[in-house]
């Protein structure tokens, strides 16, 4: 990390003196909330990077504390630069401790400021992501930090803001008798006043420009009798009893008193409950706009696509071109992502998988197409009147058709190294990432049989090619020849490991410790599609030994009426190209099959009115 205290002005200023460093009490209070609430944070950044258009570059955290949610940001987003800011030069000295002890250091830098003030100047640059977690409610103008958020965000870029929502709940255990009216003291204490519990975010969100891409609420419960939670419960407490003991009745007073002291001995069974309102708002391009996502709502739609990777927007863009009302719901986990480089595809050779599918979702939302963040949970009804439910908050949708294009898992073999190098140095695909790994030491691993394809297409690319049998039976007669005749020599012991440098190949280590070096290695993995909600139908996948695909006619269309799939889901082959090209097949005979429905409709609604 870069420790630089920039020195502005202070993240937001004490009413008597601006630059008071915080007590150590506060200090370790933001401690055990950060270890409590870590759960929590992993939740929100998962969806953070749904909702993002692309891996973020500079990302922004307005209120840094002592840094858990700076470097949980730096590490989820490995391709950010995380600039934090606060008043406080001790805060922000912990903030470079919690950094380092991340191995993040070198991608963080510290800001002192006042976010009352012009913070915005401070920045370098525009910003992909801003991060704002319970810091802009006591700001003496929360309206104008969002207007300079979105100031500072380029187009396309989020904000995140987590702000409480509502009182703290108090609740004592059953051995806490005559509680009830202590329980409301201490809710009226621990709650935040009520200026900042009115303020309507959206409103202010939707007034700075911004459009809201996602709203969520997050339960929050700390239990005195469970992991950290006493002694933070404990620190609560005592700041209320100090500032309510006087106005308490003995009684309380003497429970409030036993009720502290056990609480740091894990015995007590009270409890606090809280909640906390996520929203992800985004800066949208001139001219355009975005749909607001609320969790109440219904969306009725002619069709509902089911993944949004190359097949999926694919299939949503050429179906929106005919103006039907399409939505996309996506998990957010592309198979490619680990990639650097998608490959064979015309007039945009060599670019980023996450790009790509950036670039797609941007199409797809110009002609109407909403996208949703979450995971499809279950499709339950028929042709004309399928129910989808997801979990994350998404609303039900209403949908006439079904595309399934969640594509399809890539089962590895369990050899220490091939995760670690997955979609860097070890392969699959001679035509996907053959090119890049021309000419070098090429390690084709065996697993169920002996890998005769394998190493005669990567044998095209490099004369350096070795077979590891594995766990392959010992080759044929046959296959013997083929392989001297390639010039590939074979070795017999099992692979114990792949010998790793990050995600790049180095060697393979066999029985015995013998270690050949390597520059990269060619697996072949089980290639099993996403099938559950097809099968959940009615319908029944293919199964064999290379893994698992929803079968289909040659339009898309599978066995359950009203039902589509498209790309790796049904062709586990398929490259990114011929994924895209099966959407866009897809996309135009579902637009058909309901062309055909809605004729049919009007002629029967024609011959009723003639009768």
């Amino acid at each position: 990390m870069t420790q630089r205290h920039h020195e502005h002005e202070p993240h937001c200023e004490h009413e008597r003196n601006p630059w008071r460093e915080p007590e150590e009490a506060l200090v370790t209070r933001l401690e055990r909330e950060a270890r409590l609430g870590a759960a929590l944070r992993a939740t929100v950044l998962e969806e953070v990077a749904r909702a993002l258009d692309a891996p973020p570059r500079v990302i922004l955290e307005l209120g840094s504390g002592i840094g858990a949610d700076t470097a949980a940001l730096a590490e989820r987003f490995p391709s950010a630069r995380v600039h934090a800011f606060d008043v406080s030069a001790e805060l922000l000295d912990r903030v470079a401790s919690t950094a380092r002890n991340a191995g993040v250091a070198a991608r963080v830098e510290t800001h002192r400021l006042d976010l009352n003030r012009d913070w915005a100047a401070a920045i370098p640059g525009e910003a992909d992501l801003i991060w704002a977690s319970s810091s802009l409610h006591h700001l003496e103008d929360p309206a104008r930090a969002l207007r300079r958020a979105f100031a500072s965000l380029r187009a396309g870029g989020a904000l995140v803001l987590i702000e409480p929502k509502g009182g703290v709940s108090v609740e004592f255990g059953e051995s806490e008798v005559g509680a009830a009216r202590l329980a409301e003291r201490l809710e009226e204490g621990l709650s935040m006043p009520i200026e900042y519990a009115a303020i309507e975010w959206s409103k202010l969100l939707a007034e700075a420009g911004f459009v809201l891409a996602a709203r969520r609420e997050h339960g929050f419960v700390v239990r005195g009798d469970a992991g950290n939670g006493g002694a933070h419960l404990e620190s609560q407490f005592r700041s209320v009893r100090d500032r309510i003991v006087t106005d308490l009745p003995r009684a309380e007073a003497e429970l409030l008193d036993a009720v502290i002291e056990a609480l740091p001995t894990g015995r007590s069974g009270v409890s606090t409950g809280s909640t906390l309102e996520m929203l992800i708002a985004v800066r949208p391009a001139a001219g355009e706009g975005r749909a607001t996502l609320e969790l109440d709502e219904r969306i009725d739609v002619d069709v509902a696509v089911l993944g949004g990777g190359a097949a999926g927007l694919a299939a949503s863009v050429a179906l929106a071109r005919s103006r039907r009302r399409v939505v996309v719901i996506d998990a957010g986990a592309p198979r490619n992502a680990a990639a650097a480089g998608a490959h064979n595809l015309l007039g945009q050779e060599g670019v980023s998988p996450l790009e790509l599918l950036a670039r797609g979702r941007r199409e797809a939302e110009s002609y109407g197409v909403r996208i949703l963040p979450g995971l499809v949970t279950a499709v339950t009804g028929q042709i004309d009147a399928f129910t989808v439910d997801s979990a994350d908050g998404v609303p039900r949708v209403h949908a006439r058709r079904i595309v399934l294009a969640g594509g399809l898992e890539d089962d590895l073999p369990e050899i220490p190294g091939v995760a670690a190098g997955w979609g860097h140095s070890v392969l699959h695909c001679p035509f996907c990432h053959g090119w890049e790994v021309r000419d070098q030491r090429i390690a084709v691993l065996g697993r169920g049989e002996v890998p005769i394809h394998q190493a005669m297409l990567f044998s095209r690319l490099s004369d350096q090619v070795t077979v590891f049998l594995h766990e392959a039976p010992d080759p044929s007669e046959e296959q013997w020849e083929r392989l001297t005749a390639l010039g590939v020599p074979v070795v017999r012991p099992r692979v114990e490991r792949l010998v790793m440098e990050g995600a790049q190949v180095r060697g393979v280590e066999i029985e015995g410790g013998r270690v050949f070096e390597a520059d990269a290695a060619v697996v072949v993995p089980r290639f099993i599609a996403r099938t559950e909600i097809y099968e959940s139908l009615g319908g029944r996948a293919e199964r064999d030994a290379l893994g698992s695909r929803i079968p289909v006619e040659p339009s898309g269309a599978t066995g359950i009426p009203g039902v589509w799939a498209a790309g790796n889901a049904s062709n586990p082959m398929a490259m990114v190209m011929a994924a895209a090209a099966s959407g866009v097949a897809v996309g135009a005979a579902v637009h058909g099959d309901l062309a055909l429905a809605d004729l049919e409709r009007a002629m029967r609604a024609r011959r009723g009115a003639v009768e």
